[in-house]
């Protein structure tokens, strides 16, 4: 297959993930895998929504909506290996999240990844 270049305005007509150097470099995040530090730069991401819908708790703390299944579409893996993939980022504390139950999506809380 051979790829053509970008061209003029074209160069900027994608939208890209963001994912901060430090889980990359860093080596206390150097446990953590691929799929768990691209996950975590869709979360970043989904936080852009998340502000624009005031998605915000009684303490003022940004939360996302990510249902498993969304996980599953943007990542194409299976629903085991997106749920293992959120619960990597919850074990190393980068992520925290409350369980609403009744069928609702979980709430997802983003941990920043330097230490205050």
């Amino acid at each position: 297959m051979t790829f053509d270049y970008f061209y003029g305005t074209r160069a900027d007509q994608y939208s890209f993930i963001r994912v901060p150097k430090l889980l990359i470099t860093g080596k206390e995040f150097s446990s953590l895998t691929i799929q768990a530090k691209m996950l975590y730069g869709l979360l970043l991401d989904r936080m852009g929504m998340s502000i624009k819908n005031k998605w915000l708790d009684q303490e003022n703390r940004v939360y996302v909506i990510y249902p498993i299944k969304e996980i599953q579409q943007d990542m194409n893996i299976t629903k085991k290996k997106a749920m293992e993939i959120l619960a990597e980022l919850e074990e190393k504390g980068l992520v925290e999240k409350q369980i609403r139950g009744s069928g609702m999506p979980n709430l997802i809380y983003i941990k920043q990844f330097i230490a205050a």
